[in-house]
């Protein structure tokens, strides 16, 4: 009778297992496949629209690399400082509002190639910035633009207190030339249609809090530190007027710190809104023009 007993409570339960088994998890397991095969269906059943779509691109993609790699780039014998300096003065009426000052900082030669290095620096509307450096890394001559330094810019109008975002900008700009006949005219294509960005990434999402600056204030972060002397420091501010200034004057948003001589360098402490911001203003070091 006990075995009897024991054998039927142990038919219970295998029988309540297997009840709960195929009654609850085996329908679930069922319904999660049937929807994997649903949809693998129905990506079957759109593979022509994908293999269109991935056809269409990679043909825009090849498009492009032909119309790169064909464009017009003239590299000429020589580089010369003035005929460069007047392309881009060319190249920034055609993208805008610009400010910008260019240093030669001398030739970097190969041989039977190589560039003049100069090192750009200014402002601008970010949108024009950009339209600056398409124009310039794609029109007729040979230029190459790297190590970009961007910086945001809150810049406040001292009489009507509008706000003006802008970029400044230092990078170096590399001038090709080469002593190879076939380079100084190349044939290719015309350069497309500029491309053009849909944001603006230095737009801040909170203004800063700040008052505009007084009349004849310097803006250092604006400013281009020219020389510097023992106790003394001679900057271009952004009217370009030639100031000079010692450790502890004021100017806008903060004041001077340091003058570093042997580091052709001063040192700012800065009050954005209640934050506090260390800048350095840098020597840019050139050579003679050409």
């Amino acid at each position: 009778m006990r075995n009897t007993v024991v054998l039927g409570v142990v038919l219970v339960v295998i029988f309540g297992v297997g009840l709960f088994f195929t009654s609850f998890t085996l329908p679930k397991k069922f319904r999660t496949i049937e929807s994997n095969i649903k949809k693998i269906e129905t990506e079957l059943q759109n593979t022509p629209d994908l293999a269109y779509r991935y056809n269409l691109a990679t043909a825009q993609l090849e498009a492009v690399k032909k119309h790169w790699e064909t464009r017009n780039k003239d590299v000429p014998q020589k580089d010369i400082t003035g005929e460069t300096y007047g392309y881009l003065n060319r190249t920034m009426d055609v993208s805008g509002e610009i400010k910008m000052d260019m240093t030669y900082a001398g030739p970097r030669d190969f041989g039977n190639y190589g560039y003049n290095l100069y090192t750009l620096k200014g402002e601008a509307p970010f949108r024009n910035l950009f339209k600056f450096i398409w124009f310039t890394e794609s029109g007729r001559r040979l230029f190459k633009v790297s190590n970009i330094t961007l910086r945001g810019y809150e810049s406040k109008s001292a009489t009507s207190e509008d706000t003006k975002i802008l970029v400044l900008f230092e990078m170096e700009l590399q001038a090709y030339y080469s002593s190879i006949p076939e380079l100084n005219n190349a044939p290719g294509q015309p350069v497309g249609l500029q491309r053009t960005l849909s944001s603006n990434p230095f737009h801040p999402l909170i203004m800063h809090e700040i008052l505009p600056p007084q009349a004849d204030e310097i803006e250092i972060e604006r400013s281009d530190l020219k020389a510097v002397i023992p106790g003394k420091a001679f900057i271009i501010d952004q009217n370009q007027k030639s100031r000079v200034l010692e450790e502890g004057d004021k100017v806008y948003l903060g004041y001077i710190t340091r003058i570093l001589p042997n580091e052709g360098k001063i040192e700012c402490l800065l009050n954005k809104g209640g934050v506090a911001e260390r800048f350095e203003l840098i020597i840019r070091v050139g050579q003679p023009l050409k």
